[in-house]
């Protein structure tokens, strides 16, 4: 068959944008850097991952074809997408977790307690051309949201070479993860104990926190190792040394959200998954196949005494080639790194309808290749923190804290002589700069557009006793965004305390129909 010459693959710049996080964690690894390099193998695609505070940030999104949001929660995001609809490049929102069910535990559980960022962090999701999902439970309970949407699973990116044949004298059983899995391991540590010690084959590694470690207190030494919690490498080091990986679970809503890597994890590894019986393992893992369910304590032990019995020393060997060849077969990244560029070519000649714009995505990469904290490979990039971005980080941590407001307020006019056209300085540093009204109209001269920016000096204005302007910067946010509801709920409250009391009903009624557009 002839091939048609005439058609050519359009070049894609594609930007992963998320708030500042440990980018030796898992969360880092599977969701942005390792989609990022695969996705930037295909053909005419390069791929960008920064935060949403890198100095770059804007020009970076405005130039890109498609910009994905991970978890983003930022009111600034709002007209920047809506320059972007204007030029028809797509915008994605992805979605990791479950906001409305993070736990106590979690840094940002405080944040999403707070209505306001609930409701935006709605906002944004609704406001995009789609939404992308980490796992389909994601997606049946916030895919209304959006109509357009995709769910993309953590995939495995690198595979270990197959583990040699063992004489099993001894049976290692273990466990790594973040001291956010307490509650889960708390719920299986006593019956394992007591079963731990009866036996004189088992001994247990754990990779954890001092707290999860204590838990095990009475589980004599020599049945016991600990490994300190590391990067996922020293992970994947410690992976090498399980024959039995356990991944209980609490039937809470955070956990029906998460992904099935731990799954994945400890099939690549060559070693055997046991898990809860409960989403997200009961739809991937096949019990006595690729891996074992169990619903409780009972159920566990009775999985771990099939497996450990020695005449089922074949069972763990039959079962960990079998999750291994799984993973191998179905949940290698480079796999599916076409599923994710397919939707977003579809999306994106949706959007654009056959229009053939100027591509300068080769010269655009060129030019972000050559800034200050790139890390490059081939077509992927990654604008890692500078000196500015660790100033902002820096200020931020000390603002919150007692007495500390001068070194704050010092470190963020550093950053803003670093770069003296960026906003972020001013407006993070306004709340310990001893003049909130200044530094905020600094801010909003550096970024106009900055909805932030405009509600905060409308809020310092109240404070201050001054209705008239506070109403004029509330006015100038919904001028920037028509569609937020956060100025018209200012501005109806301020009416209120001065007695024009129908503009404040007027407008608190267009508040609650935004509102009522983001529920389900």
């Amino acid at each position: 068959m002839a091939i048609d010459k005439t058609t050519e693959i359009k070049p894609l710049l594609i930007a992963q944008v998320e708030a500042p996080q440990d980018e030796g964690g898992g969360d880092y690894y599977y969701r942005t850097y390792s989609p990022g390099i695969a996705m930037a193998q295909e053909e005419g695609v390069y791929a960008v991952n920064l935060t949403n505070v890198h100095r770059q940030k804007e020009e970076v999104m405005m130039e890109a074809d498609v910009l994905i949001l991970k978890n983003i929660c930022d009111p600034d995001m709002m007209p920047l997408i809506k320059k972007r609809k204007k030029q028809k490049k797509l915008s994605v929102y992805e979605l990791a977790d479950d906001i409305c069910g993070i736990p106590p535990w979690n840094p940002v559980h405080f944040f999403y307690k707070n209505k306001e960022n609930l409701l935006l962090f709605k906002r944004l999701a609704k406001y995009c051309d789609a939404m992308q999902f980490s796992v389909p439970e994601l997606k049946r309970i916030y895919g209304y949201l959006n109509p357009t949407t995709a769910v993309f699973p953590n995939q495995i990116s690198i595979v270990p070479p197959e583990r040699k044949s063992k004489n099993r004298k001894e049976i290692i059983i273990g466990w790594g993860g973040s001291h956010g899995h307490f509650e889960d391991i708390a719920e299986v540590s006593g019956p394992l104990i007591d079963w731990i010690i009866r036996r004189d084959n088992i001994r247990l590694y754990l990779m954890c926190s001092d707290p999860i470690w204590l838990l095990f207190n009475s589980l004599p030494n020599a049945k016991k190792r600990r490994f300190k919690p590391g990067s996922l490498s020293d992970y994947y080091a410690f992976l090498t040394k399980l024959d039995i990986g356990l991944a209980p679970l609490k039937n809470t809503a955070f956990n029906r959200s998460r992904s099935d890597i731990k799954f994945l994890e400890y099939a690549a590894h060559g070693v055997v998954p046991v898990l809860q019986a409960l989403v997200p393992y009961d739809s991937t893992a096949r019990h006595g196949e690729t891996g074992f369910l169990f619903k409780d304590g009972p159920e566990l032990l009775s999985v771990l005494e099939i497996l450990t019995v020695n005449k089922n020393g074949d069972l763990l060997s039959k079962t960990a080639k079998s999750s291994r060849k799984y993973v191998l077969m179905e949940r290698l990244q480079n796999y599916h790194s076409g599923e994710r560029i397919g939707f977003y070519r579809d999306q994106l000649g949706r959007l654009q309808r056959g229009q053939r714009e100027k591509k300068t995505v080769c010269g655009i990469f060129k030019d972000l290749s050559g800034i200050e904290g790139v890390v490059r490979n081939d077509r992927h990039l990654r604008l890692m923190p500078t000196n500015f971005e660790r100033l902002l980080h820096d200020g931020l941590v000390l603002s919150q804290l007692e007495g500390k407001t001068d070194l704050a307020r010092s470190i963020f006019l550093k950053a803003s002589q670093l770069e003296p056209a960026n906003y972020l300085p001013y407006l993070f540093g306004a709340s310990c700069s001893g003049d909130a009204i200044d530094w905020l109209n600094s801010a909003i001269e550096r970024n106009p557009d900055s909805l932030k920016s405009w509600t905060m000096l409308g809020e310092e204005y109240s404070k201050k006793g001054d209705p008239i302007n506070a109403v004029r910067c509330f006015d100038s946010a919904a001028k920037i965004f028509s569609d937020y509801e956060i100025p018209y709920l200012r501005t109806a409250a301020l009416l209120n305390t001065v007695g024009h009391y129908k503009e404040s009903h007027f407008l608190a009624q267009k508040a609650r129909a935004l509102i009522s557009s983001l529920e389900a």
